[in-house]
C-alpha cells in the first residue's frame, strides 16, 4: 500500500493535468436537448485507461449523452465495488462572478478552479488514477472493480444511471458503490463506516 501511495505522489503532475483536461471539456447539461456532450468526457476516459490496457465502453441513449463503463476483474469472478461519478455539469449562470473562466481549470492557491472540478470531474479523475495504478501494479483484487460515470446526473439521470438500470442492468451490478455524496452512516457486512 505504501508503494501505491508513493506512486500517487510521483504522478502528481499527471493527476493535475488529468483533472484539468476533464474540467476543460464543457459537458454542460441544461436539461433540454441538445445538451450534455458527456461522450467527449467518456472518450477522454477511454483513451486514458487504454494506455494501460483497461477495457472500457461508452453507452449512449442518444448521440452525445455517453455513459462510461470500465472494469477490473477480481479473482472470485464476482462484482465487488463500483466507483460511481457523473460527467455532466450544471450551466454557468453568471460568468462575471467567477474569478477565472469556468472551463479554464486554472490553478490558484493549490486548487483547480472550474465548473465540475468538485462536482464531479475531480472524483472521476481519482477513480481513473486508482484503476490505472491497480492495473499497473498487478494488484489482484478479490472481487471486481467497476467504474461507471453516468450522463445526466444534474437532471435526473434519464440519459444516465436511470437509463443504464433499465436497459443495461447487467453492466452496473455491484454490491457496494462509492459516490460523490457523503456524511451518511453506512452499515454493510456487519460493519459501520
Amino acid at each position: 500500500m505504501d508503494e501505491l501511495l508513493i506512486q500517487v505522489d510521483l504522478m502528481k503532475e499527471e493527476i493535475i493535468q488529468l483533472a484539468q483536461d476533464l474540467v476543460r471539456i464543457p459537458s454542460v447539461n441544461t436539461g433540454f436537448m441538445p445538451t450534455g456532450n458527456e461522450t467527449l468526457v467518456c472518450r477522454y476516459a477511454e483513451d486514458f485507461l487504454a494506455v494501460d490496457g483497461i477495457a472500457s465502453e461508452t453507452l449512449e441513449r442518444v448521440s452525445g449523452r455517453g455513459n462510461f463503463i470500465a472494469g477490473l476483474s477480481g479473482r472470485s469472478g464476482k462484482p465487488g465495488l463500483m466507483f460511481m461519478s457523473h460527467t455532466d455539469v450544471v450551466p454557468v449562470e453568471d460568468e462575471s462572478k467567477w474569478r477565472f473562466p469556468p472551463f479554464s481549470a486554472q490553478i490558484y492557491d493549490g486548487r483547480i478552479y472550474g465548473r465540475g472540478s468538485n462536482d464531479c470531474k475531480g472524483l472521476l479523475a481519482a477513480h481513473l488514477v486508482a484503476m490505472r495504478l491497480l492495473k499497473r501494479n498487478g494488484v489482484k483484487l478479490r472481487d471486481g472493480l467497476l467504474l461507471v460515470s453516468g450522463a445526466d446526473e444534474e437532471h435526473g439521470g434519464r440519459y444516465g444511471f436511470g437509463w443504464l438500470a433499465e436497459n443495461h442492468p447487467e453492466k452496473i451490478i455491484a454490491p457496494y458503490a462509492v459516490y460523490e455524496g457523503g456524511g451518511e452512516t453506512i452499515k454493510a457486512a456487519g460493519h459501520t463506516a
